[in-house]
Formats: C-alpha cells, sequence, structure tokens
C-alpha cells in the first residue's frame, strides 16, 4: 500500500500559500484580499485555499501531479482500478457514467427507485429505460431489495441492454445484494453501475455492509460529502477497467464538470481519505455504539416505531413514525425545538448519522421525542399512506421525448396522459412519474396529497388554488 498518510493535493495548497507573493490570476477575491466584510472573518480561513490550476496544483481535467496523486491513493483504498474526483456530486458521476455506456436508442435496466440524476442521464444519452420494478414493504414503507431473479428476466427479454443501474444503499438505508446481481449481470457482458451515494462510509468498519466495488461493480458514484467529512458538493467516481471505456467516461466527466473546478472541495475529498484511512475504524467503532444504545432507549419509547426491512439495513440512516403525528408534523415539531432531520414524508422522519454524530445530540433528540409526544391522545384515524409503488407501463424512450410537443394542463386534466417531466418528491428525488410515463388518477391523487400536507414535489406547479402539470400533446 502506498503512503496513506499522505494528502498531496492539501500539501500543495498549503505550499502554494506560503510561496505566493503576488497574485495575478482568478478568482476574484484574490485568496481573501478582497471579500464582503462581515462575512470575511467567517471566510478568512478558507479563501487562502480556494485557487486555480497554477503553479503545482496540477489539472482535474488531465491530472499529472497531485490531483493524479491524490486519486490514486483514494482509488487504493476504495477498491478501484481507478478514481476520479467529482465537484458537481454524484449527480456528475452518474451522468458521465451513463452517457459512456449508452449511445441514443439503447437500452438501459435502471432500477425504479434510482434518484433522478439517472433518469436525467438517461435523457441526455437518448436512451430507452427498461425499469426494474420494485416492492414496497407495507409494515416499514421501504423498499425491498431489487430481486437478481427478476433482473436476470429482465435481460432476457432484453439481452440488447447496455448496462444496469442500481441504487445502493437506497436513500433510506436498503443495501442491495450486489455480489449476487453483478454475477448475473456480469453473465451478459454488459457493467453495473451503482449509485452509492449514500455508502462511501461502506467498508471502513466490520460491522457496515462491504463496498459495492468489493461485491463487483464496475462503476460506483460515491457522495463523499454526505456520509464522510468533506464538503458538500464533492463526491468520487471509482471504476473498474472491465466494460468501461475510461477514456471516454473522462470525456463525459470533461464535459459535464466546470472547467474551474474548486480545489477547495477536490482538497476535502483528499483529506477525507486519509482521515478514513487513519481514524476511521476508532471513531465509526465509537458511534456504532452510540448509535447502538440510542435505539435501545428509543425502542422504550410506545409512540416511536423504527422503520426497517429485514434485509441489510445501514446503521446510520433512521426512519422513526410516530403514533401521534405524520412525518412532515414530526418534521416540523423536531425543527420548532432545533433539530433537524434530513427529510420527511407522510409517514416517517428520516434521520441521517455519521461519524460527526455526537453523545449530546442523541441525548437531545431523544428528549425532544418524549416532550412532543407527552400527553398527546392517539389519533384513531391517520392516514395509513406509504410511499406508492409506480404503476408499470411503457414509457417513450428518452430519444423520442426530447422531440415530442408538450403543453401545461389542469392536474385534472393530466390523467391519462403521458408526462413531460419527472414527478418528484423531494426529497428524496426518486421520481414517483418519469417522463414519458402515464399519469394515472391513484399517482396523482398520491403526489398531491404530499403536495398538500407538506411535501414537496419537483413538476408540480401551483398558482392560486390550481395546480398544473406539464404533458405531451
Amino acid at each position: 500500500m502506498t503512503d496513506q498518510s499522505r494528502a498531496p493535493l492539501w500539501e500543495a495548497l498549503q505550499k502554494h500559500t506560503i510561496q505566493s507573493k503576488a497574485n495575478f490570476h482568478v478568482p476574484g477575491h484574490k485568496a481573501g484580499q478582497v471579500f464582503d466584510k462581515e462575512a470575511l472573518p467567517r471566510y478568512s480561513s478558507i479563501l487562502p485555499f480556494d485557487l486555480t490550476e497554477v503553479g503545482d496544483l496540477d489539472d482535474l481535467h488531465a491530472p499529472t501531479g497531485v490531483i493524479q496523486e491524490a486519486q490514486q491513493l483514494a482509488a487504493e483504498v476504495f477498491q478501484a482500478d481507478y478514481t476520479r474526483f467529482l465537484v458537481g456530486g454524484t449527480t456528475a458521476g452518474i451522468l458521465a457514467s451513463i452517457l459512456t455506456v449508452c449511445k441514443p436508442g439503447d437500452k438501459i435496466l435502471v432500477a425504479r427507485h434510482c434518484h433522478q440524476s439517472v433518469f436525467h442521464g438517461c435523457l441526455l444519452a437518448g436512451a430507452t429505460v427498461v425499469p426494474i420494478p420494485y416492492i414496497i414493504d407495507r409494515v416499514s414503507g421501504l423498499e425491498a431489495p431489487v430481486s437478481s431473479i427478476q433482473v436476470k428476466a429482465l435481460l432476457q427479454q432484453h439481452p440488447d441492454a447496455k448496462a444496469v443501474v442500481l441504487t445502493s444503499p437506497t436513500y433510506f438505508g436498503v443495501v442491495q445484494k450486489i455480489e449476487e446481481l453483478a454475477k448475473v449481470i456480469h453473465s451478459y457482458k454488459i457493467p453495473l453501475i451503482v449509485d452509492e451515494a449514500h455508502g462511501a462510509h461502506f467498508g471502513f468498519h466490520t460491522t457496515l455492509p462491504k463496498r459495492a466495488m468489493e461485491f463487483g461493480a464496475d462503476i460506483c458514484i460515491q457522495s463523499t460529502h454526505k456520509m464522510l467529512p468533506s464538503l458538500t458538493m464533492s463526491s468520487m467516481i471509482h471504476g473498474k477497467e472491465r466494460f468501461i471505456d475510461r477514456e471516454l467516461l473522462d470525456t463525459y466527466l470533461r464535459m459535464i464538470q466546470s472547467s474551474s473546478p474548486s480545489y477547495v472541495l477536490m482538497a476535502s475529498l483528499d483529506l477525507s481519505r486519509r482521515y478514513m484511512v487513519k481514524e476511521g475504524e476508532s471513531i465509526l467503532t465509537n458511534v456504532l455504539r452510540l448509535l447502538d444504545s440510542f435505539r435501545k432507549s428509543l425502542y422504550k419509547l410506545p409512540f416511536i416505531v423504527e422503520k426497517k426491512t429485514v434485509t441489510k439495513m445501514d446503521p446510520l440512516k433512521l426512519s422513526l413514525s410516530s403514533s401521534y403525528f405524520s412525518g412532515f408534523e414530526l418534521a416540523s415539531q423536531l425543527e420548532d425545538k432545533g433539530v433537524y432531520a434530513e427529510l420527511a414524508d407522510d409517514q416517517k422522519v428520516l434521520l441521517v448519522f455519521s461519524l460527526g454524530t455526537k453523545q449530546a445530540e442523541l441525548d437531545y433528540l431523544l428528549q425532544c421525542l418524549s416532550q412532543i409526544h407527552e400527553y398527546k391522545p392517539i389519533l384513531t384515524e391517520k392516514k395509513n399512506t406509504t410511499l406508492l409503488t409506480p404503476q408499470e407501463g411503457e414509457i417513450i424512450p428518452y430519444a423520442e421525448c426530447r422531440t415530442r410537443e408538450r403543453c401545461r394542463v389542469p392536474a385534472k386534466q393530466a390523467v391519462g396522459k403521458r408526462s413531460a417531466v419527472h414527478l418528484v418528491p423531494y426529497p428524496p428525488g426518486i421520481p414517483i412519474v418519469l417522463m414519458g410515463e402515464t399519469i394515472y388518477q391513484e399517482t396523482l391523487e398520491y403526489l398531491l396529497f404530499l403536495h398538500q400536507t407538506g411535501g414537496k414535489v419537483r413538476g408540480i406547479e401551483q398558482q392560486d388554488d390550481q395546480y398544473w402539470l406539464s404533458v405531451y400533446n
């Protein structure tokens, strides 16, 4: 193993700030020499490192120095043949991956619960989506893992498919059986792309699931910033040489990512990798112990239930359902006490833990949950909806979607028509209706229910008391 105690990009940034005597390059704040006076005290420590491709700082899009070295160190840790730093989030890596494996008209199997960015990538590529349906566990309201039998059946029906895209773990922490799925997919000589946005911490502790790369994924995209200590928008894409044209992937990354990448973001990726190698396992041991104790205390509260499946789950995700409140109401009650959850839907609240979670925060959360529910009578009628399983049906090929005429209509008139946009509860960003799919009455009622009870649904516009949708003519 190479020297994982180093952080070459961070080291180069520090060296440059010492050597620099006069700055005649971008960015315009000139290492913090000019900035908003009120905000400067807060930003002053980071502005000197907000640099560009000068001196020995290398070039993200054609690395030969410290960025190349930092990416190689990351590839070694994350068990990849190569790693690329992403400054446009995991979305950038997903878009580039799909563009790499699909040409216009190509088929691609996509798990129906994938993030909207996956379907955006398919649209950009002009690919034809073959959705892998999913099942909602009616007890937990969470999606069940994708079945390898189901994937095999779809590949038999569509042997010309160019790739399969899965999400693992899901937003709510459900882990796919990647090893089993990879064997089926590779038997068709096509790549498995895994959106592992919420699983960058996997593999750093024996209690946690293993990484998708270890189980056979060909491309894995991780939001390092979501679960590890790097800055927001900083992610990594990891790849294997088989089935993937690395040169083409790099070409699309250059197209999609900014030509002025943030060195602050890239350095945070370099430092995050070093931190996890040096301290990740010990910190995770402590955090997992705290969470185990917290869950035991939580289970003593009769009005709170953890929503989970019987399959492998990420212990750093916790979905809570209240006997008294909807998920939206519970999240609002917690916010009134200064506690902010990751997301809420009509049934539950999702809490995300990480290496930074502290005992005091868990104690306060438990206290708030107890106080919120004190002296509240149990509601006799709580609308028992769960995440609606999208209704199966033919999807207009995305290459055709790009040329079809569209119009805006009142929501009631949209039933039976093809949606011209993705209809996406956000968060979590999983489309309930895909562009090109038929809008059914039940689906529309569910989306409007979410919108009216505190949720946000992208693709539905409200003007006065009227809801509007975009559909194809």
